[in-house]
């Protein structure tokens, strides 16, 4: 009887915790849309400002670029790594 309540709660606690890393991989995924969105607003701006030439454009975009790129990837592949996280833990939450 014991045994059984310690498992539901050890089952309740996973849940939780499950659920938690599911949030914060959709705000990691928030967070790579906004910075793609940005740099794509970026690449439009400087267009629009007049930046025609490749050699000014490149210059212009290539930090907003860079930095947005790294952004998005990791919190990607933090994401990727939280999910894997969350199967581990629910295969070893799991009742038998």
């Amino acid at each position: 009887m014991e045994q059984q309540k310690a498992e539901k709660k050890s089952v309740r606690n996973t849940d939780k915790i499950v659920k938690v890393l599911f949030g914060i991989r959709i705000v990691l995924w928030v967070i790579a849309l906004a910075a793609t969105v940005y740099w794509i607003y970026w690449s439009f701006y400087i267009y629009e400002t007049g930046i025609h030439l490749v050699e000014d454009y490149a210059k212009a975009f290539r930090p907003i670029f860079g930095k947005s790129l790294l952004v998005t990837l990791i919190s990607i592949l933090v994401s990727f790594l939280l999910r894997h996280i969350s199967d581990k833990l629910k295969k070893s939450g799991a009742p038998k």
